[in-house]
C-alpha cells in the first residue's frame, strides 16, 4: 500500500460519505473514494481528529451538496448552480478548520 497525502476536499469527502454511508467502508471507498483502498480510508479516519469529534450528526445539506459536486452530472449544471455549490462547499471548509 502506497502513502496517500489527502487534499482537504478528500478529507471532506470521507467525513460526509461516512455519515451517508452508516460507516460502510467498503461503500465509501467504492461510491466516494475509489482511488483507496478501505486501509487507507479507516487510517486516515482514526488517525485524525474526525475520530474524535464525528458523531453521527445526520447528514448536512452542505455534505449532500459536496458528494453531489463530485458526480459528472454537476458538470452540467447551470452557472447559478455551480456557484450555490462552491459556496457551500467553501462554508463547510471553514466551519470543518474551526
Amino acid at each position: 500500500m502506497s502513502y496517500h497525502v489527502w487534499s482537504d476536499n478528500e478529507i471532506q469527502m470521507l467525513i460526509a460519505g461516512l455519515k451517508r454511508y452508516n460507516f460502510d467502508w467498503d461503500e465509501v471507498r467504492r461510491k466516494i473514494l475509489p482511488n483507496l483502498t478501505v486501509a487507507q480510508i479507516k487510517n486516515k479516519f482514526y488517525s485524525n481528529r474526525y475520530y474524535k469529534t464525528l458523531s453521527m450528526q445526520p447528514i448536512t445539506k452542505q455534505e449532500k451538496l459536496l458528494l453531489k459536486s463530485q458526480t459528472p452530472s454537476t458538470q452540467n449544471k447551470s452557472p447559478e448552480t455551480q456557484q450555490e455549490i462552491t459556496d457551500l462547499l467553501n462554508k463547510l471548509t471553514d466551519s470543518l478548520t474551526k
